[in-house]
């Protein structure tokens, strides 16, 4: 507004046309030109001035005018207000926001966002920081003692009957029954081959012998001792006897043999009859309940989260490697899984088209909501900025944005001026 400008030096030529009127009417006062001269230059003169005035009056009291001058200044609360009600209303109403969002394809920009390297280990250190400190706030005393309670919990609630159950049926199907009974007929093959074995059953057919002729006749009695006198009956060949048949009988049974496969048969039949018995079950239920009771869980369990407490500590934020299916350390397994899934997560993001619909729709929904949300601080920080400004800054922004018509509107006052006049003139002498 202070800046020299067109409608200025329109409304000084204006002026100074004026002035060269008066002269030259003053010259030729009978002239009926310089009349006319006088009339059009004075109509343009005070066609600029007015409009000079009114313009100069939306922002400043021209020539300390006061009377509804500086109505900017003066109405600055209203302005404040109906800005920021056009700003909330029409430049950022709902519907306009929402018919640029229907527009917004953020799908590219995030995949493109997540596949740039350095996000990507910017996300997986953040993630793998937020790990390690909720991992580090654990108390593994405390939550040792709660799983292993937990634990005993799940133990005590295991059916007897499906603990006999799975016991059976585990080692039948690993083939742990035939190993078992296999591993024990040769143990006791090679007990049974032993000499001590032989004297053992010579001595049990000598005391049973001896038992018999307690209570046998006395024509028994002389025919047992007529039979050993002439050595009818040798107990320590029956012995050998007895032995070596019971040694073939073992060799059978541990081999996969007619006579094993019928045993382990009959072995299996007896203990499923055993196991329903109620005096069985009663057994197992009370040796599972001392088991349980006398399982260190708590110390194995604290062990474990301790071990693993610090070997995720320990992992190094900066450090990522792909899956090496043959490490051991937790740290190494767990950066490398992230890494792998932050792949896979991409790669369906890409091609997984329900995946793609979900996440576009869950953007849609966060962008909305935030924009909703935004609205109102729109006209709030248009508020603040224009509160903020002072009288001269404001006018400054309302001038600036149209100085080129505020401009025009001046040289219009001269240039419509001007020409009313004329017409003025020409009705005066018309009428005249």
């Amino acid at each position: 507004m202070d800046r020299w400008n067109k409608a200025d030096t329109t409304l000084l030529c204006a002026a100074l046309l004026f002035l060269a009127a008066v002269g030259f009417r003053i010259l030729y006062p009978e002239s009926i030109l310089t009349e006319f001269f006088l009339f059009v230059t004075e109509a343009a003169m005070v066609g600029g001035i007015a409009d000079w005035f009114a313009v100069t009056a939306l922002f400043k009291k021209p020539l300390g005018f006061p009377y509804h001058t500086a109505i900017l200044p003066n109405r600055r609360k209203e302005f404040v207000e109906a800005s920021t009600t056009m700003v909330q209303q029409e430049f950022f109403s709902r519907r306009t926001l929402f018919k640029k969002l229907d527009h917004l394809d953020l799908m590219p920009v995030i995949i493109k966002y997540l596949e740039n390297p350095q996000m990507k280990h910017f996300l997986l250190t953040e993630i793998l920081a937020a790990l390690k400190k909720y991992i580090s706030s654990i108390n593994t005393e405390s939550q040792s003692r709660i799983i292993a309670t937990k634990l005993r919990r799940e133990l005590e609630n295991i059916p007897v009957k499906n603990l006999i159950e799975d016991g059976g049926n585990w080692i039948r199907s690993t083939g742990k029954d035939v190993e078992l009974f296999t591993a024990l007929m040769k143990k006791i093959r090679v007990t049974a081959a032993k000499s001590e074995t032989k004297d053992k059953l010579q001595e049990l057919l000598e005391k049973f012998a001896a038992e018999k002729l307690q209570s046998a006749s006395i024509f028994s009695l002389l025919m047992a001792g007529l039979a050993e006198k002439l050595d009818f009956v040798n107990y320590e060949e029956a012995a050998e006897i007895m032995q070596t048949q019971l040694v073939k009988m073992l060799d059978e049974l541990s081999q996969d043999t007619p006579i094993q496969r019928l045993t382990l048969e009959e072995c299996h039949s007896e203990l499923s009859a055993l196991a329903e018995t109620a005096a069985f079950k009663d057994l197992i239920e009370r040796l599972q309940i001392d088991l349980i009771a006398d399982l260190p869980l708590d110390e194995t369990v604290e062990n474990a989260l301790e071990k693993f407490k610090a070997q995720i500590l320990s992992i190094e934020i900066n450090e990522f490697s792909p899956v090496d299916q043959n490490s051991k350390n937790i740290g190494a397994i767990l950066t490398g899984n992230l890494m792998a899934l932050y792949d896979n997560f991409l790669v369906a993001l890409k091609s997984d088209g329900e995946i793609k619909k979900s996440v576009e729709k869950f953007l849609g929904e966060l962008t909305a909501r935030a924009t909703l949300y935004a609205q109102p601080l729109v006209g709030k920080v248009a508020s603040s900025a224009l509160n903020q400004m002072t009288d001269e800054q404001l006018n400054s922004l309302v001038y600036d944005k149209a100085e080129p018509d505020f401009v025009w509107i001046r040289m219009n006052g001269s240039i419509v001026g001007s020409f009313i006049g004329i017409i003025i003139f020409a009705l005066i002498k018309l009428v005249g």
